[in-house]
């Protein structure tokens, strides 16, 4: 499971009408929740992952929503004895679409120096990088907002920044290679869990880093703040049935909550086949 909330508590105090901070950790976790209940729902998550993945062998390949591959990390078993002994170069496949992200096929370059993608050979694929849907359009959903004003180890869970008009409670950031979901924010520091998302805790110096915000699509936006409201404003109703969403349990009935999903990102959904 992934870390990361697809809105930030600042939209949902914002539709809620909530300007003090009693319920912020609360409300992070319902986001969190509506989040991961979304990734349930259509069968695929928005936030961005690092991982090495492997495959049956095939062409053309077809994958889970994929960003980018790392260098040297697409590699094939062609005799199927468990050593991945072939790299791929960029030259020697296409992925698709073409024109747009996530990726969600690979095909062989017919000018490129392999055959096929260990074609009948199972776990005979191993591919290492960024997967997720993102924001549906770049291989790099995130944009910069702020800066560091100090130097970090890799273990220190209190940042200080620039400024943090557009940060938030639930929010995945990048500083270098690094993913931290922030906690919670007070002054011109954030509480946050280092290395998430696959990525790792490491030191940033000097001072001055930059840090990007992760982007997610619209609708996905938006659904993230109907379902985390619907959560606050039924917290407190009795006779609704209990659905555990992600860490958290809140009183909502699944009818609520797959007609909020339904309504609105239903073109979403990945299609099982």
């Amino acid at each position: 499971m992934g870390f990361g909330t697809y809105a930030s508590i600042a939209d949902i105090k914002e539709v809620l009408g909530i300007t003090g901070t009693t319920d912020d950790t609360m409300l992070r976790k319902m986001c969190e929740a509506a989040s991961r209940s979304i990734d349930r729902y259509t069968d695929r998550f928005f936030h961005v992952l690092h991982e090495t993945r492997y495959f049956d062998g095939a062409s053309p390949l077809w994958i889970p929503d994929l960003l980018s591959i790392d260098a040297s990390g697409f590699k094939t078993d062609a005799d199927g004895d468990g050593v991945f002994e072939n790299t791929f170069a960029v030259t020697d496949y296409f992925p698709y679409p073409l024109d747009r992200y996530p990726k969600t096929k690979i095909v062989i370059n017919p000018y490129g120096d392999y055959g096929s993608f260990a074609s009948g050979v199972r776990k005979g694929v191993q591919i290492a990088g960024a997967w997720g849907y993102g924001d549906g359009i770049s291989a790099t959903p995130y944009v910069i907002d702020t800066t560091t004003t100090e130097s970090i180890d890799a273990v220190e869970t209190e940042i200080d920044v620039t400024a943090v008009t557009n940060l938030s409670p639930g929010q995945i950031i990048l500083i270098e290679s690094e993913q931290m979901y922030i906690y919670s924010i007070s002054t011109l520091t954030l509480t946050v869990e280092r290395g998430v998302n696959g990525t790792t805790a490491a030191t940033h110096e000097p001072s001055g880093k930059d840090i990007y915000i992760y982007q997610y699509p619209a609708d996905i936006r938006q659904a993230c703040i109907d379902t985390a409201s619907a959560f606050y404003l039924n917290k407190g109703r009795q006779g609704i049935t209990s659905e555990k969403l992600g860490d958290y349990s809140y009183t909502i009935s699944k009818e609520v909550l797959y007609s909020i999903l339904q309504d609105s990102i239903r073109s979403y959904r990945r299609v099982k086949v």
